[in-house]
């Protein structure tokens, strides 16, 4: 009788143990999906500025523009159509800055700053940039 009781009480520690365990693998595993694909934005509070950034002469798309919202202390570098998206969180207005950071591979062009209202109903924004 008392082999059966130690057995039946072993089993249930280890059924115990199994739950604890379980558990915290199960938020050990949630913590680290957080952390590498963030938590969903709050759309209702951020909104999407984006746009093109081309040169002045030619309107060709400049790739590697570095477009930094200050206000949100965020950057986002243009792709390799000249096109960004940034979300940001809501304001007023916006001062967007425009930064040529590799002048080796498609020219150097001059900085350019901007301000962006945030009553404008698409806050898609086209930038030229005047070559230097």
């Amino acid at each position: 009788m008392k082999n059966n009781m130690k057995t039946t009480l072993s089993d249930r520690k280890r059924k115990i143990l199994r739950r604890v365990y379980g558990a915290l693998s199960l938020s050990a595993a949630l913590f680290v999906f957080q952390a590498c694909y963030g938590t969903p934005r709050d759309m209702i509070r951020d909104i999407l500025v984006h746009g093109t950034v081309t040169s002045k002469p030619d309107d060709t798309p400049i790739p590697g523009i570095k477009v930094n919202i200050d206000s949100q202390y965020s950057s986002v570098l243009t792709d390799n159509s000249g096109k960004f998206e940034i979300y940001v969180v809501r304001a007023d207005e916006y001062k967007l800055s425009f930064q040529d950071i590799d002048s080796i591979t498609n020219g150097y062009f001059k900085e350019k700053d901007t301000i962006l209202k945030a009553s404008e109903i698409s806050n898609y924004i086209n930038i030229r940039l005047d070559a230097k």
